[in-house]
């Protein structure tokens, strides 16, 4: 008599709940009927370098557009602020423009989302929405 093995089932159960544990979007980066003409916007310039982000805490008003021009050095990198439903690769040497809309005041956490050595789990910052 064969029986049926539960593995498979319970892999994917357990997959497809592991999968949504990582999903942390409460906003949207940029809302889409923002009126950019209207609201205050600030360039904040940032560098991604071996396990660490500088700055790696920015402070914004409520209600304001961030441009964050980051810069990856010593390797590639990753950024992700999951609250905003963004996570972009940052290749060395080449700066990327992520926009944020700070709507709320608030602590949102920022990380590494690209492994990139033994530091890696410690390479995090924190966006201050005051």
């Amino acid at each position: 008599m064969k029986r049926d093995h539960p593995f498979p089932a319970f892999f994917l159960v357990c997959a497809a709940v592991i999968a949504g544990c990582g999903t942390t979007r409460q906003f949207e980066a940029v809302p889409s009927g923002i009126d950019r003409s209207s609201v205050r916007t600030i360039d904040v310039t940032m560098t991604a370098r071996r396990y660490e982000f500088l700055p790696d805490t920015v402070r914004v008003p409520e209600g304001t557009l961030l441009k964050l021009r980051i810069t990856s050095t010593g390797g590639t990198h990753g950024f992700a602020l999951g609250t905003f439903g963004i996570d972009e690769r940052l290749e060395e040497g080449v700066a990327r423009e992520i926009e944020v809309y700070a709507a709320r005041k608030g602590v949102y956490p920022f990380k590494c989302s690209h492994l990139c050595g033994i530091g890696h789990f410690g390479m995090d910052g924190v966006l201050i929405v005051e």
